[in-house]
Parts: C-alpha cells; structure tokens; sequence
C-alpha cells in the first residue's frame, strides 16, 4: 500500500469516521502541504529501510461533521514496526564497531523501542487527556505493518522544535510544562488498567532489566566517552561507572517507588504551547517511546534539555517546584531528602540508556544539541551528588 493511498478523501474519511462513531463524518477533499521531518529522529534515522514512507506528512482536509461544513489542517504520521526501528538500531551499533557491535546485538530488541509502532496509538486511545494534540484518526493493520496517526497539525503554537533555543524556555514556560506534566504522572501511576500491558512487557524499567543489560551499559559508556571526551570526563564518568556496578543496591530504592507512565521523550523536540490558548497550553506529542519509571525520570530530561548553563543554578528549584505539584496531587512526596534522593538514581538511569543511546547515533551522525544537552546532564548529577552524599562519587 502506497503512502500516496493514505491521502484519499475516502480513506481519510474511514479513519476518522471509526474514530468518532458517534459523529458523521463526510470528507469532500484532501490536499497536501509540506511538513518538516527533521525534527523526528526516528523519522530520519528509518528513512529509506522501509519499503514505506516514513514520517510525517500534512494534509488540508475539508469535511462535514454532522453535515456542518469543516477544514481542517493535519499530519499523518505514518510510523515504521518496531522490528524496523530496533533493526536500524542495530545497524548503528555496528557502524560504531567493536566492542560495541557485539555488545549491542544481544539486547537489540530491548532498548525500548520494540514496541514503538504501537505504544503511541494504545497511549492516544485510551488515555486522550488535554496535553495531547488532538487526534482525529489511528490504524493499526498489523498484517501489512501499517501504523497511523492522524493528528492536528500543530500551527499557531510556540517553541515548536525550540530545541536549539534553550534561551527561551522561560521560567512561565518552564513552570507550566512542570505543572503539566506532573498533572499526566499524577493521572496515570501504577499502570492504568486501559492500556494492554502485553506492550510493556520485557524492556520496562526494573532492577532485573537493568542488570540483564548490565553489559550495554557498559559498551555505551565506554562509546559515549570515546566519541565525546571534552564532556564525558573521567569525573563525568566515575558516577556513571558507579551506577553500572551498582544497579543492585540504588534500584533497591527504586523498586519502592511509585511507577507511572512517563512520556520517556520529554524534551523540546516533542513539545510546544498553544498559543490561542491563554495562558498558552503545552501539547506534547510522539508518545513511542512512553514507558513506566518513577515520574521523576521525565524531569531530569525536561531540565538538561531546557537549562543552558547560566541557569544550571536553578535547577534545584525547579526540582522541588515539581516535587510539590506532585504532591499536592498525590500526596505521596512530601519527604524532600528521599525526592531527591530518588531524583538523583532516575538520572543515573537516564544517563545509562537514554544518552547512552543518543551517543550511539551522535557518532555516527551527529546531533548539533546533544553536547550541551549532555553538559546540563552531568550538572544535573553534580548538583543533586552534593545534596544527596555525593552519591557515586
């Protein structure tokens, strides 16, 4: 099925007629406008290994919705199998070489993006909540490996793909995707029952999933700090080491702690405000990679992400700024000591798979934000080591 069949009014028509059932849904037309793909990483890394087009494409649709005249502007994302994205993944390994080529191929299938096709599509259907772009269609034809979303096409927004600027992420902003965000982590602990769990299954987050991949993280490590010395010093490195021969005794905390969903992608590159809405509104978008973690694990990448280092100092403050909209939530959080203390081993975590990953693809080609991003990172494990014990240090 070529991707050219996705575009027709009756197509189109079908997708969004099944996804609301209780409206009627007439389609008269479908043009095309140009989308920028480069944003999606996965989008620009699958380019070309599938015999699909991947990626995202823009779509002006004119319909009726219950005989009332509509146009609307939205992007069909059209996402490769999982097996294609852990398999583009593993080439990547290989282009690094050894030692990693041969570290890498026993765990390829459980870095967290087996599943990618089909994660995103169970997270809009049935758990839609406001911070979500609206969706107007989802398919999932496994026969054919065809995964779609049809989504508003996100205009009239702010700090669209502001990765680049982390100037201005200010502190309204920085507050406001906090607040958000704690809002979903607060909605959706320990699991939601709507979701099917057969898609979470062996590559969540756990102290024996962490040591079984024990040997990646150390072939990550040692590629991370051979193709980005400047950054991964031997002081940046030494807590990152302690972490790997000691996921035993810091995930021991870890298992305690409440789980939720977290986004796992929660950084500029997926998400910008609704600037009609006032004040304006974050929409968070590209849930592939949502897992479950301590809900703290999102805002360690939120704040490497948006913090440039005039205001590393600040972090703290954030920090505790989230931890009591969450517990104001929750109720769950109220010992600072143990928040940050858990604050502290999600982001050992997060520096072993998530950059760890990022730098597997950096070496090969390259990622203009990932030093300074990484830069704020080990920030981030210097300020709350201090605060902490010096833990791994």
């Amino acid at each position: 099925m070529k991707t050219s069949n996705y575009f027709r009014p009756g197509f189109i028509e079908k997708l969004m007629q099944d996804h609301q059932p209780e409206n009627e849904i007439k389609v008269q037309s479908v043009g095309q406008f140009h989308v920028d793909n480069s944003a999606s990483i996965l989008s620009t890394l699958n380019a070309g290994s599938t015999g699909l087009e991947i990626g995202h494409f823009g779509l002006e649709v004119n319909f009726t919705k219950n005989k009332k005249n509509c146009s609307r502007r939205m992007v069909m994302k059209v996402k490769p199998h999982g097996d294609v994205t852990s398999t583009m993944l593993l080439g990547l390994a290989q282009m690094n070489g050894e030692p990693l080529t041969s570290v890498y191929k026993p765990f390829a299938k459980l870095t967290g993006f087996q599943n990618t096709h089909i994660r995103e599509l169970e997270v809009y259907k049935k758990l839609g909540m406001p911070l979500q772009p609206e969706i107007f269609g989802l398919m999932e034809d496994r026969q054919n490996n065809i995964f779609l979303v049809l989504m508003e096409a996100l205009e009239e927004v702010e700090l669209l793909n502001s990765v680049m600027q982390p100037e201005k992420w200010t502190e309204e902003y920085i507050k406001e995707s906090l607040s958000a965000i704690a809002s979903w982590h607060a909605s959706n602990m320990e699991a939601p029952k709507s979701l099917n769990k057969q898609y979470w299954n062996e590559d969540v987050p756990s102290k024996e999933y962490m040591l079984k991949l024990q040997p990646l993280w150390r072939g990550l490590l040692d590629n991370a700090v051979e193709n980005l010395p400047k950054i991964y010093t031997p002081e940046n490195t030494q807590r990152l080491r302690w972490a790997i021969e000691n996921i035993s005794e810091y995930w021991d905390l870890l298992e305690k702690q409440p789980k939720t969903l977290i986004h796992n992608d929660f950084n500029p590159r997926n998400m910008c405000f609704k600037s009609l809405e006032n004040p304006p509104k974050l929409c968070l978008y590209d849930w592939e990679l949502a897992t479950f973690h301590v809900p703290h694990y999102d805002v360690v990448e939120f704040l490497s992400f948006v913090l440039p280092p005039q205001h590393y100092h600040l972090r703290t403050g954030y920090i505790e700024f989230y931890r009591q909209e969450l517990n104001r939530l929750t109720g769950n959080y109220g010992n600072e000591q143990l928040f940050k203390k858990v604050f502290y081993y999600a982001a050992l975590d997060f520096g072993l798979h998530r950059f760890g990953m990022y730098m597997m693809a950096h070496s090969i080609s390259p990622y203009p934000f990932l030093p300074r991003v990484i830069h704020s990172y080990f920030d981030t494990l210097k300020q709350l080591s201090l605060i902490t014990g010096n833990l791994g240090s």
